[in-house]
């Protein structure tokens, strides 16, 4: 009984926290707008056009930022994720629809909106061991309960600087569940899964495992995403295995790098 009424109480407070009746038409109204934005988009990596993403790998929300929701799409080259966009609508504390782009597996990716450059990084892809991880298993089955294991030891912080200037620390936790898993068909002898560790449900890092089951002595290997400017670690077994320090400067990052944030302008009548 009492376990009842605080769950209803729980879910209460979090429906008013975020906005109350209001979010079913707010996530409708996002929907519509990163649908449109996306629409306008075309990815090429090695100056061959990648297939526009027909859905969203994840849809999300973040309360602890604003009232805001989000889609994630995935980029993909002969079956691996070249690169990663987010596309995001803010109601509260801020009217705005921004976007942000990350380089996965991609080489010489170049992003264009109507047909103008917008994004061509510079910074190449790293690819780095994984001492200690098992030897990938010989079934696709199999080798998702590893990866799941090797994302599930990872750990990550996170001085998340949205809404204070000294930041606060966090720690992103895992969504078991992978934003893309390879399809074996097309990636083979490739395969692999990307993670995310999430504040809410928004993505602040991307975990990518890969091995190639082709080698002698097949191995497991990982890379990192971002998709935030604020200094983020990726912690496995007590050490650091991946740093990224905060990116300084202006509101808008530099378009050749790896990661890059923008901000798009609503359309007239957009609500409010």
């Amino acid at each position: 009984m009492w376990a009842t009424r605080a769950a209803a109480v729980f879910v209460l407070g979090v429906a008013i926290a975020f906005g109350g009746d209001r979010a079913p038409d707010e996530a409708a109204e996002a929907d519509r707008a990163c649908a449109a934005e996306l629409a306008r988009w075309q990815l090429s990596s090695a100056d061959s056009l990648l297939d526009r993403p027909a859905a969203p790998a994840q849809k999300w929300t973040n309360p602890s930022a604003g009232r805001v929701y989000g889609h994630t799409y995935v980029w993909l080259d002969r079956g691996r994720p070249a690169a990663v966009g987010c596309l995001y609508r803010y109601f509260d504390p801020y009217q705005s629809l921004n976007g942000e782009l990350v380089a996965l597996t991609g080489s010489q990716l170049v992003a264009k909106k109507d047909d103008k450059v917008i994004w061509e990084p510079q910074t190449k892809w790293e690819w780095h061991p994984l001492p200690g991880a098992a030897t990938p298993a010989a079934g696709g089955p199999q080798r998702l309960i590893q990866m799941r294991a090797i994302a599930d030891e990872c750990k990550v912080e996170l001085l998340d600087k949205r809404n204070t200037i000294k930041g606060d620390s966090q720690t992103p936790r895992l969504l078991t569940t992978p934003i893309y898993r390879y399809d074996f068909a097309k990636s083979k002898p490739l395969d692999g899964a990307l993670f995310a560790y999430v504040i809410g449900t928004d993505p602040e890092l991307l975990l990518l495992l890969e091995c190639d089951t082709s080698a002698a002595a097949p191995e497991w290997r990982f890379g990192v995403g971002r998709l935030n400017r604020d200094h983020v670690k990726l912690r496995r077994k007590g050490g650091t295995a991946w740093e990224g320090p905060a990116i300084v400067g202006g509101y808008e990052n530099e378009p050749t790098e790896a990661y890059h944030f923008f901000p798009l302008a609503l359309r007239e009548g957009a609500k409010k």
